[in-house]
Formats: C-alpha cells, structure tokens, sequence
C-alpha cells in the first residue's frame, strides 16, 4: 500500500507537500518573466517521462500532474517522496519541472512570523471527558464518540461555522483537548487554534511534512504540564509545549531514507508509542535502487525526553541478499509498512497493529497481518497473516518485462491501512475488529489472534477494500469500502460485532460530476460513529451522516463544492478530496480536513479546515 485509494496517489511520484508553501489555492498563471521551459522539458524527459507518460498502477500521467499544480510537484520533488528522484537537481531545477509541467509559477513561501489571526488570550489547558485525543476518542481506536454535544436530530441541521485554510495537503486529523485545536500540515506547520472561534494561538514550523494526528499527554516534562506528540514524513517524532508550540525534543526513529510517519501515535503511563511506515514501494523503477530493506516498526519512546525504549520489527529477519537482477543484488524480506496508529489493551498489556504488504520475493509473516505487541517489552506475543505472498512494489507489471526491483509474483496489494477496534460483546467476551483493503472485516480473538469470522464487504484491491479507518458502537462495525474504479462497490455498511452479519449497505451515491476529478466516489476515508449516526467521507469531496440503524442518508456536505473567505484571512479557499482524515465530533462542532492531493481536485492540493455546528451558531 502506498495504498489506499489515495496515500496511493502519493505512490510512484508523488504527492507529499513541503514545508514553507503558501496557503493552497488556485495557481498563479505562467508569467513571462518564466522564459524559455526548454530546461524543464529536458530534466522532465529524463527523470520523469518513462513512469508519468503512460501512467501505470497509481502513478500519476503527465495530465493528472497538470491538474495538481506546481506546488505539489515541487515539493514531491524537493521534500516529499519523490526527493530521491530529484537527486543532484537544484532548486531552479526543481522548479523548472514544475513550470514545465503546469505552465504555472510556484506559489510564493508562507511568510515567517505571527498567524494572521491570532487569539487575544489563552486560557490554561483543561482536558474534558469527551474530549478527541489522537485518532480516535479512546485507546481502542473505536473512533465513537460517546458524548458529542449533538443529538442524532441536530445532524441534519449541521452548516459550516467557520473554515481555516493552511499550506500543504495530506493533512492531520484534528485532535480537540479542551477549548484547543491541535493539526499539521503536509507542509511542515504545526497549529493550535481555539475550537469555537479558529483563532490561533501557535505554530510550529517542523522540519518535515506532518500527517500524524496529534496526541496531548499530561507531562511533568512540559512547562505547561502538556505535551502534543507528533511525527513527520522524514521518520522523526517530535515532542512540543502544549501551551506554546516550544519544541521539547525531537527523535529520529528509522534510518531508513524511504522512511515516514502516518499513522498517529498512542501514549500511555510515560510511553509514546510511534508506528513506523515507508514509500519504498515506489522505487520501482530508479535504475540505481537497490530493493529493498525497509521493515516497518513500532517504537517505544520516553515521553519526558524522547529517549529509545524498544523497537520491534513487523518483518523479523533482517533482509539479505537473496538474488541477482540488473546487476544488483536485491535483499529481502522487507515491507510490513505499518500505516495507521497502535489500538492499546491495557488490561492485557499489550498494544495491536496491523502491517503493510512485502515488497520482495522472501517470504515473511510480518506483512498484511495483525500483531499484539507486549507494551513494556515489545515481544510479538501472537501475528496473524491473513494474506500471504502480497508481494507488492508500484509499477510492476505482469510478466517478463518488470523492472528488476519488482518480485515475482506480483501481489495484489490488499494490505491493511487502518488500526484494529477494541470491543467487549455483550457477552463479556472482547473482540478485534480488523479492515483489510482486500474489502474483507475480520473478527479476532485478542487473547490468541486467531480469526473468529470474516466477510467480504468489496470486491477490493490496491484502490479498494477497507483504507483508512472503521467504526464502532456497542453492537455494530460501520465499514466503508473505497473500491475506485470500476467494478467495485462503493459505500458503507454496518456489520455486527459478534458474527460479522451485515446489517445494512448503502452503496455510495453517484452524482452529477461537477468536473472530471470529482467523479470518484470510493469511499476510503475513515468513518466516525455518534449515537444514532455515523459519518463517512468520499473522494468527491461529499461528507454524509447515515442512521445508525437504517443506513439512510440523514445529512450530505459537499466540502469542496464553495469557495470561503477563512478566519486567517484567505480569500476564496477551496476544500477537495476526503481520504486520510476522518470527522471529529466534540462539543456540539464537528471539525473535517478537505482535500488530499493526486485523487482529485488540484491545483496546488486545495485544503481546507472546516468546522460545523448546529445551524452554524
């Protein structure tokens, strides 16, 4: 998986926003200052044109690249995943591509200082019972809110009450600690803003792109008494005041180059917990790259200073070469990317996550499973593969004539993306709830691992299945399938927990495209559940609130379908695709990031921040 329907489209070239862009809206036209695009041309032809001329897997065409708008390319080139592909070219280099692609000037960079719309006073941080904390409201990533200030009926009534609009795409679901805001951006900038109101209070500008939801802890170590937790695309995690944005510590936890941090971080007692994932999948087709020796990692830090506690590998063995081809000698086992945060058992001591597909030929059980890992130690206790041999690097085709850095077979990439959920039965038995983007939910036992039912909600695939994130009440999982493309079947649907027994599917709504890169509808965004509602977020920018026990649609937004003027002062911003960040509900507002990048709606990565409450008050 550089997966999922949409980290996907960040796979083979593309898509991670850098740090120091201005606020994402439309580009600039070409000047003509810009001159002759000749040199571009050039560097295009030799280090792009052989994967984005024809397009293949996920990669992005030449056309899909005009779309997204020079920001995006410069900063996949320059900071995001494609930097390894940008080696040796300079900034007048890097930016030359972008023109030549676009015929449009890279936007200027965010302007050092204050936030334009900073708050008059800041009140000390008091945590509430219902606050949202991380990617999910509890520790078992069951993503319910149990108290949302909102009754089922005032969903409908539910109208934009105000948007903030940020550099950068792919950016962090909110946490909500109290009166405060926490997110990042794919552009490297930190904030806290006040929930009723927007206004900011900091920013921090890290070092590399964030995607990871924050996660406030109590810490001695803080001068405030709070620290947000964080990590960036260059694998390192970073600790800051709560109060101030101050950086308290920073740890690299992989040296790996291909290295990233996606998934959210979980803390309990003192311990930072960090899954570790990877965009080597994308190396395909670099000449020079030697595949693979990526294995994804959950890390255990000091929350007080950062400090290594234990590291434990998905894929055990170490890589070692294996075979010869093109000259090179591959190694492997590699893979085991782990995407999405840690689900904690407390009582059992141990914490679960679920691992990404492999990338090379050498068998390995630490790829598309579920893993329980002892909190204090980092021992497996049990790993449960439910997909063997997914074998899987972008741009590899059937066949012959792969490049030599593809295995053989190819796998279908159906890994898993998403955290498993944590639940008790009314029976007193506890049950993990697993998602695959094969579209089949899983039941498993959390004492042994050992599969108790399983069902097949979506025809699946590398697009498709289960992406970024399910949820659950006491006695239903509600699943959204993504399956782009066509075939598939699109929506959500609510299973039982006990059996895996679906109780409703509505299939995703197909309406009138606007324009051609709003006419996917997979729903690959994670679903957020209240009582009586749960929400899920499609590609087309559309998010939906369905009854709990029905399936009926109740509510419908389309969060790229208007232009707002922003509390921070941006005119006209726009919203796009929803698809890494799914809906926080806390104190009657509901708060969702629109637009991610490469699925749909450039240029430049429109992006948005917008907050709901009932009747907008």
């Amino acid at each position: 998986m550089i997966r999922l329907a949409t980290l996907a489209a960040l796979a083979a070239g593309t898509i991670v926003l850098g740090a120091g862009l201005a606020f994402a809206q439309d580009a600039p036209p070409l000047k003509p200052f810009l001159g002759d695009r000749t040199h571009g041309m050039q560097l295009y032809q030799t280090r792009c044109a052989s994967c984005h001329e024809a397009g293949a897997d996920r990669t992005p065409r030449k056309d899909a690249l005009i779309a997204m708008g020079p920001d995006t390319i410069v900063n996949a080139l320059s900071r995001g995943v494609m930097r390894a592909n940008a080696t040796g070219m300079s900034d007048d280099d890097i930016e030359a591509v972008a023109i030549y692609i676009t015929g449009h000037a890279p936007l200027p960079k965010v302007a050092e200082g204050p936030e334009p719309n900073l708050c008059a006073h800041a009140d000390p941080i008091k945590p509430g019972p219902a606050d949202w904390n991380g990617w999910s409201p509890d520790s078992a990533n069951t993503r319910f809110q149990a108290k949302p200030g909102l009754a089922a009926a005032d969903v409908p009534k539910l109208k934009v009450k105000w948007t903030f609009a940020y550099p950068g795409s792919k950016n962090t679901q909110v946490t909500v600690v109290g009166d405060r805001l926490f997110l990042g951006s794919n552009a490297g900038k930190v904030y806290s803003l006040n929930a009723k109101t927007g206004c900011a209070y900091w920013r921090y500008d890290a070092k590399g792109g964030v995607r990871t939801a924050p996660v406030v802890a109590k810490l001695a170590a803080s001068p405030s008494g709070y620290a947000v937790f964080l990590g960036d695309d260059r694998a390192t995690e970073i600790a800051l005041d709560a109060m101030t944005g101050k950086l308290l510590w920073s740890t690299k936890l992989e040296s790996h180059a291909r290295s990233m941090l996606t998934g959210a971080s979980a803390f309990l007692n003192g311990v930072v917990y960090v899954p570790v994932s990877s965009s080597e999948e994308i190396a395909t087709r670099e000449p020079d790259y030697v595949c693979c020796g990526f294995r994804g990692s959950v890390v255990a830090l000091d929350a007080a200073n950062g400090k290594l506690i234990w590291k434990t590998y998905s894929v055990a063995e170490a890589p070692k070469p294996y075979r010869v081809a093109g000259g090179k000698n591959l190694t492997g086992p590699a893979g085991g990317a782990i995407w999405s945060a840690p689900t904690l058992d407390p009582r059992r001591g141990v914490l679960y996550a679920t691992t990404g597909d492999s990338y090379t030929d050498v068998d390995t059980d630490g790829a598309d499973a579920v893993m329980a890992i002892d909190l204090k130690t980092g021992q497996v206790k049990w790993r449960n593969q439910v997909t063997a041999k997914d074998n899987f690097m972008v741009g590899c085709p059937p066949g012959a004539n792969a490049p030599a850095n593809c295995p053989s077979p190819v796998g279908p990439d159906v890994d898993f993306g998403s955290s498993v959920m944590l639940r008790t039965l009314p029976n007193g038995h506890d049950i993990l709830i697993a998602g695959q983007k094969s579209g089949v939910a899983y039941g498993l036992d959390p004492d042994s691992g050992k599969t108790l039912w399983q069902v097949k909600l979506g025809r699946g695939g590398a697009a498709g299945g289960v992406e970024w994130g399910m949820a659950s009440d006491k006695t239903n999982a509600y699943v959204a399938i993504a399956d782009g493309g066509r075939g598939g079947t699109p929506g959500l649907n609510a299973i039982k927990l006990a059996t895996g027994e679906v109780v409703w599917k509505t299939p995703a709504p197909v309406l009138p495209c606007p324009a051609p890169q709003r006419c996917t509808v997979a729903q690959s965004a994670p679903v957020t559940a209240i009582p009586g509602v749960a929400f899920s977020g499609a590609i087309d920018g559309h998010l939906r609130a369905y009854d709990a026990k029905t399936g009926a649609i109740v509510w419908d937004f389309d969060t790229a379908g208007a232009a707002y003027d922003t509390v921070n002062g941006i005119k006209g911003a726009k919203g796009g695709a929803l698809d890494a960040t799914g809906p926080v509900v806390v104190g009657g507002m509901v708060f969702q990031h629109s637009g991610y990048p490469g699925v749909m709606m450039g240029p430049g990565g429109r992006n948005l921040l917008i907050a709901f409450s009932v009747d907008g008050k």
